[in-house]
Protein backbone atom coordinates (compact mmCIF):
# COMPACT_ATOMS: atom_id res chain seq x y z
CA UNK A 1 0.00 0.00 0.00
CA UNK A 2 1.65 3.57 -0.93
CA UNK A 3 1.18 6.22 0.87
CA UNK A 4 1.38 9.51 -1.35
CA UNK A 5 1.91 13.06 0.52
CA UNK A 6 2.06 15.69 -1.01
CA UNK A 7 3.86 18.69 -0.01
CA UNK A 8 2.37 22.25 -0.45
CA UNK A 9 4.78 24.50 -1.65
CA UNK A 10 4.66 28.15 -1.40
CA UNK A 11 7.39 30.39 -3.30
CA UNK A 12 7.87 33.87 -2.45
CA UNK A 13 8.79 36.58 -4.67
CA UNK A 14 12.56 36.78 -4.81
CA UNK A 15 12.35 40.15 -4.09
CA UNK A 16 10.79 39.45 -0.67
CA UNK A 17 12.55 39.48 2.36
CA UNK A 18 11.55 37.98 5.39
CA UNK A 19 11.97 40.24 9.20
CA UNK A 20 11.10 39.50 12.21
CA UNK A 21 8.55 42.04 13.77
CA UNK A 22 10.11 45.13 14.85
CA UNK A 23 8.84 47.89 17.50
CA UNK A 24 9.52 51.95 17.21
CA UNK A 25 12.93 52.18 15.69
CA UNK A 26 15.11 55.99 15.67
CA UNK A 27 18.30 56.32 14.10
CA UNK A 28 19.64 59.49 14.25
CA UNK A 29 21.92 58.58 11.30
CA UNK A 30 18.69 58.37 8.90
CA UNK A 31 17.51 61.89 11.07
CA UNK A 32 20.24 64.16 10.93
CA UNK A 33 20.40 62.88 7.13
CA UNK A 34 16.64 64.40 6.84
CA UNK A 35 17.56 67.51 8.61
CA UNK A 36 20.56 68.02 6.18
CA UNK A 37 18.45 67.42 3.36
CA UNK A 38 15.89 69.73 4.38
CA UNK A 39 18.45 72.64 4.66
CA UNK A 40 19.80 71.96 1.43
CA UNK A 41 16.21 72.08 0.00
CA UNK A 42 15.61 75.20 1.84
CA UNK A 43 18.65 77.26 0.67
CA UNK A 44 18.01 75.97 -2.85
CA UNK A 45 14.05 77.27 -2.63
CA UNK A 46 15.33 80.31 -0.60
CA UNK A 47 17.91 81.19 -3.71
CA UNK A 48 15.05 80.55 -6.14
CA UNK A 49 12.51 82.85 -4.40
CA UNK A 50 15.05 85.46 -4.43
CA UNK A 51 15.53 85.44 -7.62
CA UNK A 52 12.18 85.46 -8.85
CA UNK A 53 11.23 88.08 -6.51
CA UNK A 54 14.07 90.52 -7.97
CA UNK A 55 13.15 89.45 -11.07
CA UNK A 56 9.51 90.45 -10.93
CA UNK A 57 10.06 93.55 -9.06
CA UNK A 58 11.85 95.01 -12.73
CA UNK A 59 12.85 98.47 -12.35
CA UNK A 60 12.86 100.05 -8.69
CA UNK A 61 12.25 103.32 -10.22
CA UNK A 62 8.91 102.27 -10.99
CA UNK A 63 7.57 100.41 -7.57
CA UNK A 64 5.33 101.34 -5.58
CA UNK A 65 3.42 100.73 -2.44
CA UNK A 66 1.05 98.26 -3.83
CA UNK A 67 4.49 96.69 -5.70
CA UNK A 68 5.88 96.16 -2.33
CA UNK A 69 2.52 94.86 -0.50
CA UNK A 70 2.30 92.23 -3.01
CA UNK A 71 6.20 90.74 -3.39
CA UNK A 72 5.56 90.90 0.85
CA UNK A 73 2.73 88.76 0.26
CA UNK A 74 4.19 86.62 -2.38
CA UNK A 75 7.33 86.35 -0.13
CA UNK A 76 5.42 84.94 3.00
CA UNK A 77 4.02 82.53 0.42
CA UNK A 78 6.78 80.82 -0.99
CA UNK A 79 8.18 81.17 2.20
CA UNK A 80 5.00 78.73 3.62
CA UNK A 81 5.75 77.00 0.56
CA UNK A 82 9.72 76.31 1.16
CA UNK A 83 8.89 74.79 4.87
CA UNK A 84 6.44 72.81 3.22
CA UNK A 85 8.90 71.09 0.90
CA UNK A 86 11.47 71.54 2.55
CA UNK A 87 10.42 69.19 5.42
CA UNK A 88 8.35 66.93 3.73
CA UNK A 89 11.31 65.85 1.51
CA UNK A 90 13.67 65.73 4.20
CA UNK A 91 11.67 63.51 6.38
CA UNK A 92 11.40 61.22 3.87
CA UNK A 93 15.12 60.93 3.29
CA UNK A 94 14.68 60.12 6.73
CA UNK A 95 13.35 57.20 6.85
CA UNK A 96 14.36 56.04 3.19
CA UNK A 97 17.81 55.68 4.40
CA UNK A 98 17.10 53.94 7.54
CA UNK A 99 17.30 50.30 8.12
CA UNK A 100 13.81 48.48 8.77
CA UNK A 101 12.03 51.83 8.91
CA UNK A 102 8.66 50.91 11.02
CA UNK A 103 5.51 53.60 10.96
CA UNK A 104 5.91 54.43 14.64
CA UNK A 105 9.31 55.43 14.37
CA UNK A 106 8.71 57.00 11.32
CA UNK A 107 6.26 59.47 13.17
CA UNK A 108 9.48 59.75 15.57
CA UNK A 109 11.65 60.67 12.77
CA UNK A 110 9.54 62.94 11.30
CA UNK A 111 9.00 64.95 14.60
CA UNK A 112 12.67 64.84 14.94
CA UNK A 113 13.52 66.44 11.33
CA UNK A 114 10.55 69.33 12.50
CA UNK A 115 12.26 69.91 15.69
CA UNK A 116 16.03 70.08 14.36
CA UNK A 117 14.68 72.34 11.39
CA UNK A 118 13.00 74.99 13.04
CA UNK A 119 15.58 75.26 16.19
CA UNK A 120 18.14 75.68 13.31
CA UNK A 121 16.09 78.07 11.14
CA UNK A 122 15.58 79.98 14.64
CA UNK A 123 19.05 80.41 14.97
CA UNK A 124 19.68 81.38 11.96
CA UNK A 125 17.18 84.24 11.69
CA UNK A 126 18.80 85.26 15.35
CA UNK A 127 21.57 85.46 13.53
CA UNK A 128 20.79 87.49 10.37
CA UNK A 129 20.72 85.00 8.44
CA UNK A 130 17.28 84.96 6.51
CA UNK A 131 17.44 82.13 3.91
CA UNK A 132 13.97 84.11 2.99
CA UNK A 133 12.20 83.26 5.82
CA UNK A 134 13.34 86.17 8.07
CA UNK A 135 10.36 88.28 6.95
CA UNK A 136 7.76 85.69 7.92
CA UNK A 137 9.22 85.01 11.32
CA UNK A 138 10.78 88.56 11.82
CA UNK A 139 6.75 90.27 10.94
CA UNK A 140 5.00 88.23 13.39
CA UNK A 141 7.56 88.20 16.39
CA UNK A 142 7.62 92.04 15.27
CA UNK A 143 3.67 92.00 16.06
CA UNK A 144 4.48 90.95 19.44
CA UNK A 145 6.96 93.23 20.84
CA UNK A 146 4.77 95.94 19.35
CA UNK A 147 1.96 94.90 21.66
CA UNK A 148 4.10 94.98 24.52
CA UNK A 149 6.32 98.21 23.92
CA UNK A 150 3.22 100.10 22.87
CA UNK A 151 1.05 98.68 25.61
CA UNK A 152 4.07 99.62 28.45
CA UNK A 153 4.46 102.89 26.78
CA UNK A 154 0.15 103.49 26.55
CA UNK A 155 1.09 104.42 30.61
CA UNK A 156 3.98 106.72 30.38
CA UNK A 157 4.70 111.07 31.28
CA UNK A 158 4.01 112.42 28.16
CA UNK A 159 6.66 115.08 29.58
CA UNK A 160 9.10 112.53 29.68
CA UNK A 161 8.63 111.13 26.08
CA UNK A 162 9.37 114.89 24.72
CA UNK A 163 11.81 115.61 26.85
CA UNK A 164 10.42 118.58 28.54
CA UNK A 165 10.85 117.59 31.89
CA UNK A 166 14.23 119.65 32.12
CA UNK A 167 13.37 123.62 32.39
CA UNK A 168 16.62 124.54 31.79
CA UNK A 169 16.49 122.34 28.29
CA UNK A 170 13.15 123.42 27.27
CA UNK A 171 14.10 125.77 24.78
CA UNK A 172 17.01 123.46 23.09
CA UNK A 173 14.52 120.50 22.91
CA UNK A 174 10.96 122.72 21.30
CA UNK A 175 13.81 123.44 18.12
CA UNK A 176 14.60 119.79 17.58
CA UNK A 177 12.39 119.00 14.76
CA UNK A 178 11.97 115.11 16.28
CA UNK A 179 9.93 116.80 18.83
CA UNK A 180 7.22 117.67 16.62
CA UNK A 181 7.18 114.09 15.34
CA UNK A 182 7.49 112.61 18.98
CA UNK A 183 4.79 114.89 19.87
CA UNK A 184 2.27 114.13 16.89
CA UNK A 185 2.68 110.42 16.98
CA UNK A 186 1.88 110.67 20.64
CA UNK A 187 -1.52 112.66 20.56
CA UNK A 188 -2.41 111.70 16.83
CA UNK A 189 -2.47 115.48 15.49
CA UNK A 190 -0.56 115.83 12.54
CA UNK A 191 2.53 117.09 12.16
CA UNK A 192 1.41 120.63 11.10
CA UNK A 193 -0.94 120.85 13.68
CA UNK A 194 2.18 119.42 16.49
CA UNK A 195 4.54 122.24 15.26
CA UNK A 196 2.15 124.81 15.30
CA UNK A 197 1.29 123.96 19.25
CA UNK A 198 4.66 123.41 20.26
CA UNK A 199 5.94 126.72 18.50
CA UNK A 200 2.97 128.74 20.77
CA UNK A 201 4.59 126.53 23.93
CA UNK A 202 8.18 128.11 23.27
CA UNK A 203 7.06 131.68 22.59
CA UNK A 204 5.27 131.12 26.29
CA UNK A 205 8.23 129.81 27.40
CA UNK A 206 10.90 131.92 25.97
CA UNK A 207 8.76 134.94 27.51
CA UNK A 208 9.76 133.38 31.18
CA UNK A 209 12.62 131.93 30.27
CA UNK A 210 14.67 133.17 33.20
CA UNK A 211 12.24 131.50 35.69
CA UNK A 212 13.01 127.94 35.80
CA UNK A 213 9.67 127.42 38.20
CA UNK A 214 7.63 129.29 35.30
CA UNK A 215 8.74 127.34 32.63
CA UNK A 216 8.37 124.19 34.52
CA UNK A 217 4.53 125.49 34.97
CA UNK A 218 3.96 126.39 31.29
CA UNK A 219 4.91 122.79 30.30
CA UNK A 220 2.60 121.00 32.85
CA UNK A 221 -0.12 123.42 31.63
CA UNK A 222 0.50 122.81 27.86
CA UNK A 223 0.65 118.86 28.49
CA UNK A 224 -2.44 118.78 30.29
CA UNK A 225 -4.11 120.34 27.72
CA UNK A 226 -3.22 117.16 25.33
CA UNK A 227 -2.72 114.15 28.22
CA UNK A 228 -5.94 112.89 27.41
CA UNK A 229 -5.78 113.07 24.09
CA UNK A 230 -1.99 111.19 24.38
CA UNK A 231 -3.45 108.50 26.89
CA UNK A 232 -6.51 107.61 23.96
CA UNK A 233 -4.05 107.56 21.24
CA UNK A 234 -2.16 105.05 23.55
CA UNK A 235 -4.70 102.64 24.27
CA UNK A 236 -5.59 102.81 20.15
CA UNK A 237 -2.28 102.30 19.16
CA UNK A 238 -1.85 99.57 21.63
CA UNK A 239 -5.29 97.77 20.75
CA UNK A 240 -4.58 97.46 16.93
CA UNK A 241 -0.94 95.86 17.87
CA UNK A 242 -2.92 93.19 20.13
CA UNK A 243 -4.95 92.60 17.08
CA UNK A 244 -2.01 92.47 14.94
CA UNK A 245 0.12 90.09 17.53
CA UNK A 246 -2.94 88.06 18.30
CA UNK A 247 -3.31 87.58 14.51
CA UNK A 248 0.23 86.58 13.98
CA UNK A 249 0.50 84.03 16.85
CA UNK A 250 -2.26 81.86 15.87
CA UNK A 251 -0.21 82.53 12.14
CA UNK A 252 2.36 80.81 14.01
CA UNK A 253 0.48 78.15 15.50
CA UNK A 254 -1.15 77.60 12.65
CA UNK A 255 1.82 76.77 10.46
CA UNK A 256 3.70 75.04 13.11
CA UNK A 257 1.10 72.45 13.31
CA UNK A 258 0.50 72.25 9.82
CA UNK A 259 4.46 71.72 8.70
CA UNK A 260 4.37 69.06 11.25
CA UNK A 261 2.02 67.52 10.04
CA UNK A 262 3.57 67.17 6.67
CA UNK A 263 6.89 66.32 8.36
CA UNK A 264 5.00 63.75 9.53
CA UNK A 265 3.36 62.65 6.43
CA UNK A 266 7.00 62.64 4.84
CA UNK A 267 8.60 60.38 7.05
CA UNK A 268 5.35 58.13 6.51
CA UNK A 269 6.13 57.98 2.94
CA UNK A 270 9.18 56.60 3.01
CA UNK A 271 8.75 53.71 5.05
CA UNK A 272 8.01 50.38 2.90
CA UNK A 273 4.35 48.44 2.46
CA UNK A 274 4.31 45.81 4.54
CA UNK A 275 2.73 42.19 4.57
CA UNK A 276 2.11 39.67 7.06
CA UNK A 277 3.08 35.66 5.65
CA UNK A 278 2.59 33.04 8.08
CA UNK A 279 2.78 35.42 11.14
CA UNK A 280 5.81 37.23 10.08
CA UNK A 281 5.96 40.67 8.19
CA UNK A 282 7.06 40.60 4.99
CA UNK A 283 8.83 43.52 3.70
CA UNK A 284 7.54 44.39 0.15
CA UNK A 285 9.97 46.01 -2.78
CA UNK A 286 8.16 47.67 -5.73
Amino acid sequence: MAIVTEHAEETLDARTNILPPQGPRVRWGGVMSGFFIALGVLMIMGALGLAIGVTVLGDPRTATGDTASDLGIGAGIWAFITLLVALFLGSMVSTKVTDRPDRPGAVMHGALVWVLFFLFTIWMIGSGISLGLSGLFGALSGLTRGATTVAAAGGGDLVQTLGLNDPNQVIAKLDDPTTAATFAAATGMSTEEARTNLADLRARVEAVRDDPARVAAEVRNFIGQYSERAKQQALAVAAKAQEGATLGSWITFGVMVVTLGVSIAGAMGGVPSFRRWRGRVVEVHN
